[in-house]
C-alpha cells in the first residue's frame, strides 16, 4: 500500500488490529499501515514518506495510555517506536532511543546505583519516549515531579522530515507534546542517585482523617505518598481490621544510618493521632501498581481519568465523587501532587450515564481550580475540555506553536480541538 517506502511496514488485518487503539479500549481507528523504524534515519524516511503524500502519522510507544494518544487518525499510519529500542547510561545520564522500556532501564539504572526519578506505575511496558511524550508523573512525584524535570535534550523529527535538537528549556518543549509536534527518536535523561527506602501502610477509618495525616506526612519530604480510597484497599487485599477502610502508603528514603526507620516510627506516632493503624504489608507496592488492572475484574467496562487537584480541594472532591452512587467510582492516586486516579466501573447499558458524570467531573475540577489531565495526556477522550481548563488565548498559542513544528498537520491530527480565529476554524 505504501509504495516506495522501504521502512518495515505491515499492513495485515492482525497488526492492524493491534495497533487500532491503546490500553483505555474505549477509543478505537485501524491504520492504514504500521510503520515500524529502527533508528533515526528511518523515522526521517518515514515522515518523508508520509508529508510528501498527505498521510497523517500517529507517533506510538508502548501504547499504554488511556486516553485515546495513540489511537490512529483516518487514513493514516501508526509509527510505532518499539524496535528503536536502546539505551546506554553514562555519568549518571540515561541516553536511549524513545521505544526503549523504562522498566529495563530503571533496572540497569539500580544495577548502578541509580534510579528513573519520574516513576509511572506503567514503568514495566511503558516507554520512555512515551513517557516524555505525556510528560508522565508517578508514585516518586511528591519528590521528583515529572519527566520534564529531567529531560537533557530532545532529537525529534518535524515538518518534513527536519531533525532537530533540543536541550535545556527548550527540550521540554516535547515533554508533554503527546506525538502533535513530530516524532522523539531519542533523549537523554538525568538519574538521581538510588537510596535506601522503607515504606509504611496505614489504615484509616475515613478520608478527612487519612488526608489529614497524608497534609501532616508532606512536612518530611517523602518520596512517595498515596491515597487508595475504601474500595481500593479492599481490591489490594490488605489486613482489613474492618469493613471500610481506606490507606495511605508512605515512603521514605534516604542514606543516613537508620533515618528512614526512625522516621517510619516518627510517622507511626502521628498516624495514631489521626486514628490510623499501621499495618505490614512488605509487598504493597506491587499490589499498588496492580490495583488499576485489577479493578477490570470487577464489571466488564472501566474508564479512568487521571485529574489534578489543589490539596485543599480533594477532601469536598472525593465527596462529590462518591455522591455518584448509581456508578461505582474507585479513586487512588499521588495524593502528595493531587493527581487522583478516579475510575468508573460499569456495566452494559451504562456508558451513557458515566459519559454524564465524566463530563461533571471535568468541570468540577476545572472550577477547583486543577487540570483534567495529571500523567496521560488529553488524546481524543478530553480534547474537547482542554480550552475551558487553559483558556482559549493559551490553546491558540499552542496551536501556533505546532505551526511551527508541523506545518502540514500530519503529526497526530485530530487531538485538539478546532479554535475558530475571526471567522476561520482552523484546524491541526
Amino acid at each position: 500500500m505504501l509504495i516506495g517506502l522501504k521502512v518495515e511496514h505491515k499492513d495485515s488485518d492482525d497488526v492492524l488490529e493491534v495497533y487500532s487503539s491503546d490500553a483505555s479500549r474505549w477509543y478505537k481507528k485501524k491504520p492504514i499501515a504500521v510503520l515500524f523504524p529502527k533508528n533515526i534515519q528511518e523515522v526521517q524516511e518515514s515522515v518523508r514518506f508520509c508529508w510528501k503524500n498527505g498521510i497523517p502519522i500517529t507517533p506510538r510507544g508502548g501504547g499504554s495510555g488511556l486516553v485515546g494518544g495513540a489511537v490512529p487518525e483516518e487514513r493514516g499510519v501508526v509509527v510505532s517506536l518499539e524496535k528503536m529500542s536502546d539505551f546506554s547510561i553514562e555519568d549518571n545520564i540515561c541516553h536511549a532511543q524513545s521505544g526503549a522500556i523504562s522498566g529495563q532501564i530503571e533496572k540497569e539504572a539500580n544495577r548502578l546505583k541509580m534510579t528513573l526519578p519520574a516513576h509511572p506505575s506503567s514503568l514495566n511496558f511503558s516507554t520512555i519516549g512515551g513517557n516524555v511524550a505525556c510528560d508522565s508523573a508517578g508514585l516518586r512525584s511528591v519528590k521528583y515531579g515529572s519527566m520534564r524535570d529531567y529531560l537533557e535534550s530532545v532529537t525529534a523529527v518535524v515538518k518534513d522530515g527536519e531533525i532537530i535538537n533540543l536541550s535545556g528549556s527548550l527540550a521540554s518543549l516535547f515533554a508533554g507534546s503527546q506525538g502533535m509536534l513530530g516524532i522523539i527518536s531519542n533523549l537523554k535523561i538525568r538519574l538521581v542517585r538510588l537510596k535506601k527506602r522503607v515504606t509504611g501502610t496505614f489504615l484509616f477509618q475515613d478520608y478527612k482523617s487519612a488526608l489529614n495525616f497524608a497534609y501532616d506526612v508532606l512536612k518530611i519530604q517523602p518520596s512517595a505518598l498515596e491515597f487508595v480510597d475504601d474500595y481500593g484497599t479492599y481490591i489490594m487485599d490488605l489486613p482489613m481490621l474492618s469493613p471500610g477502610l481506606c490507606s495511605i502508603i508512605v515512603e521514605i528514603e534516604e542514606d543516613l544510618p537508620n533515618y528512614q526507620y526512625e522516621t517510619l516510627e516518627l510517622i507511626k506516632k502521628v498516624s495514631a493521632e489521626f486514628g490510623g493503624v499501621f499495618v505490614d504489608a512488605p509487598d504493597i507496592w506491587e499490589k499498588r501498581k496492580k490495583l488499576g488492572p485489577a479493578l477490570s475484574k470487577i464489571k466488564i467496562f472501566k474508564i479512568n481519568e487521571d485529574i489534578v487537584l489543589p490539596l485543599s480541594k480533594i477532601p469536598d472532591f472525593l465527596q462529590f465523587i462518591k455522591s455518584k452512587d448509581e456508578v461505582r467510582t474507585v479513586v487512588f492516586g499521588h495524593i502528595g501532587v493531587g493527581i487522583l486516579h478516579t475510575n468508573f466501573m460499569f456495566g452494559v447499558g451504562e456508558k451513557n450515564r458515566v459519559d454524564e458524570i465524566r463530563k461533571e467531573l471535568f468541570s468540577y475540577v476545572i472550577s477547583a481550580g486543577g487540570a483534567i489531565t495529571g500523567e496521560h495526556g488529553t488524546g481524543i477522550s478530553k480534547k474537547d475540555f482542554i480550552e475551558s481548563e487553559i483558556g482559549k488565548e493559551t490553546l491558540s498559542f499552542m496551536l501556533s506553536l505546532k505551526s511551527i513544528f508541523d506545518p502540514g498537520g500530519i503529526f497526530n491530527p485530530g487531538k485538539i480541538p478546532v479554535v475558530t480565529r475571526g471567522c476561520i476554524d482552523t484546524s491541526f
